[in-house]
């Protein structure tokens, strides 16, 4: 059995992609498969992603990326991690 755990991530992207659109639901499950990947490496359960977590995380980073901002909402009980990229050239591919 899956120990259901929420988590919070916030991916921040300023960025127009040379093809294509980034689709939120693969980028959300890129980023949970990675999680449980290294996870698994140090036997801790899986996680799971919960809609409702998702959405306030969402919520956020539109806050973040409309007020030029990068720094934690200070939310009490979830835990956070903050990322950026920025390049002056086109970007293709993050994995």
């Amino acid at each position: 059995m899956l120990l259901e755990i929420i988590f919070f991530t916030i991916a921040v992207s300023i960025y127009r992609p040379l093809s294509g659109a980034i689709v939120l639901a693969d980028f959300q499950q890129q980023a949970l498969l990675q999680h449980n990947y290294y996870r698994q490496l140090h036997c801790i359960d899986a996680m799971v992603l919960n809609s409702t977590i998702s959405k306030i995380a969402q919520t956020y980073a539109n806050y973040l990326a409309a007020n030029n901002l990068f720094q934690h909402s200070g939310t009490s009980g979830l835990g956070e991690n903050l990322w950026a990229i920025w390049s002056s050239g086109a970007i293709r591919s993050v994995n």
